[in-house]
C-alpha cells in the first residue's frame, strides 16, 4: 500500500509538471512585444517649489534597557 501511494503521488507530480511546462511555452503565432524606447533628451521640467514634507509622522522611540543585578535595577536610555 505504501508503494502504491508513492507511485500515485509520483504520477500526480509528473502530470502537474507536464501542465506547468506546457503553460510556459511561447506561442509562435504572437509576435514579440517591442520594448519601450527611452529618450534621455526629453525630461519633465523641475518643479520650482517642491511639495512640503510631512513631518507630522510620529518618530520611532529610542532604545531603553533594564539591568537587574542582585535585586537592584539599573535603568538606561
Amino acid at each position: 500500500m505504501k508503494i502504491f501511494k508513492k507511485f500515485l503521488f509520483m504520477l500526480f507530480v509528473i502530470a502537474g509538471l507536464t501542465f506547468a511546462v506546457s503553460a510556459q511555452k511561447n506561442d509562435p503565432k504572437k509576435p514579440p512585444k517591442n520594448p519601450p524606447t527611452v529618450d534621455p533628451g526629453k525630461r519633465n521640467p523641475p518643479r520650482e517649489n517642491p511639495p512640503p514634507r510631512d513631518d507630522k509622522k510620529p518618530k520611532k522611540p529610542g532604545m531603553a534597557y533594564f539591568l537587574v543585578v542582585d535585586g537592584k535595577i539599573y535603568e538606561g536610555d
